[in-house]
């Protein structure tokens, strides 16, 4: 078994560096797409590429970013995987708890998706006042160093089992990736962790506001309303959102105590999809006549979700 991951990157640089460390530790091989950064991200990855083979960069451009790209890159490098490897969506401002490697080992060979759990870390007002006394000083620690405050309040699709029929090209995900596997692996999240940072991140993605609904208004965070939902989306107030605007309360969040012990919150997370009916799809999405009879259902999903 194998691991290859496939990580997009931008404006990333005070924590790509960590990531794709952490992430050396379990994947065979990382295919990098830099999506035009200013910031030195791209001089970063390729420096680190320089000193290990198992870094590959597939592109540096600046088009506009969609999450069917993933799949563009898997069509391109598919021939190095076989059946039973995987397949992770490597986002670069996360890094893993559970190791890849010994959770991924335990999964049947009948599932062939895996769900993360998302233990967000947070900027919070108590490190809003660390930052003040010494800006210099605080950004200058690794991010997993500086940032403690957390809730487990999300989860979404991970890894993906190799198949040679796997189709990927123009989704988001597989259409044929077979069931979901119960359990969810853990890992960090850090996607606020400072206020240029902040800045920088709702600057790229309020240009893109049906793609990242939860950054385009400062009511719509995901991460800070368990009871997010397209419906709120459809009809909040739109407000562009500030760094400030992403600064959680401390007090409303769990502390890494560096112990390794994490509070689970599975009411605050989406559910993973129900058994049943992923049995019926995957069974459906293996035949040619279960796809036909899936494909417009898929279809008006997708457009709904378009529309939204």
């Amino acid at each position: 078994m194998r691991i290859f991951s496939i990580c997009c990157v931008r404006d990333e640089n005070d924590i790509v560096a960590e990531a794709l460390r952490a992430a050396l530790s379990w994947s065979d091989k990382i295919f990098v797409f830099d999506n035009g950064s200013v910031d030195g991200t791209w001089e970063t990855v390729q420096d680190i590429a320089r000193k290990t083979s198992k870094i590959e960069i597939v592109g540096h451009d600046n088009r506009t970013f969609t999450d069917e790209l993933r799949g563009e890159i898997f069509e391109s490098h598919r021939s190095v995987a076989s059946p039973g490897d995987w397949w992770c969506r490597l986002d670069s401002d996360e890094i893993y708890i559970d190791d890849p490697v010994r959770f991924l080992a335990d999964v049947p060979d009948k599932y062939g998706f895996v769900f993360s759990a998302s233990f967000n870390f947070y900027f919070t007002d108590t490190d809003l006042q660390s930052y003040e006394k010494d800006p210099s000083e605080w950004l200058a620690r690794p991010v997993t160093a500086r940032l403690k405050f957390y809730q487990n309040n999300w989860g979404e699709p991970r890894f993906v089992r190799h198949r040679n029929d796997l189709r990927w090209g123009g989704l988001i995900w597989p259409e044929n990736r077979g069931r979901t596997f119960p359990s969810r692996i853990r890992l960090k999240h850090f996607p606020y962790r400072s206020p240029a940072q902040i800045s920088s991140r709702l600057e790229i993605r309020q240009q893109q506001p049906a793609l990242f609904k939860h950054e385009a208004n400062r009511s719509l965070a995901k991460a800070a309303r368990p009871g997010w939902s397209d419906q709120h989306v459809k009809t909040a107030t739109f407000e562009t959102a500030s760094w400030q605007d992403r600064v959680r309360k401390a007090a409303e969040c769990d502390v890494d105590r560096d112990d390794g012990t994490f509070v689970s919150r599975n009411e605050l997370m989406p559910p993973l999809p129900s058994p049943v009916v992923d049995l019926v799809k995957a069974g459906l999405q293996a035949t040619q006549v279960g796809r036909a009879i899936l494909s417009p259902i898929l279809k008006r999903r997708q457009n709904k979700l378009g529309r939204a």
